[in-house]
């Protein structure tokens, strides 16, 4: 009886023992998923911080693109305005001085 008794308790012991492993091997395990994560995460903020600095790059050429096309056609206009306004300024000028002598307008 006393030889079981022993018996039993090393195999309690050997599985004290192998509880024991697991568990240290268990968060050992834990340990390396959360490095691992922790990884993955870091990985996929500098990706999003690489595709936000590009997009925001393209935007500001995109801006700057449209912003010197509305003033190419801004300048057309005022060079359409200017040809039109020069045709005119004669009989403009001939109108005033008609009104300020007194004469008779067309």
């Amino acid at each position: 009886m006393e030889r079981v008794l022993e018996e039993l308790k090393k195999i309690e012991e050997e599985a004290e023992k192998i509880r024991l492993e697991a568990s240290e091997k268990a968060k050992e395990i834990v340990k390396l998923a959360r490095q691992g994560s922790e990884k993955l995460i870091l990985d996929a903020e500098k990706e999003a911080e690489r595709v936000v600095n590009k997009l925001t790059r393209e935007s500001e050429i995109s801006i700057k693109r449209r912003h010197e096309e509305i003033i190419k056609n801004c300048e057309s206009e005022i060079d359409k305005l200017r040809k039109i306004a020069e045709k005119k300024k004669e009989s403009a000028v001939n109108l005033v001085f008609k009104v300020l002598i007194g004469e008779k307008q067309d």
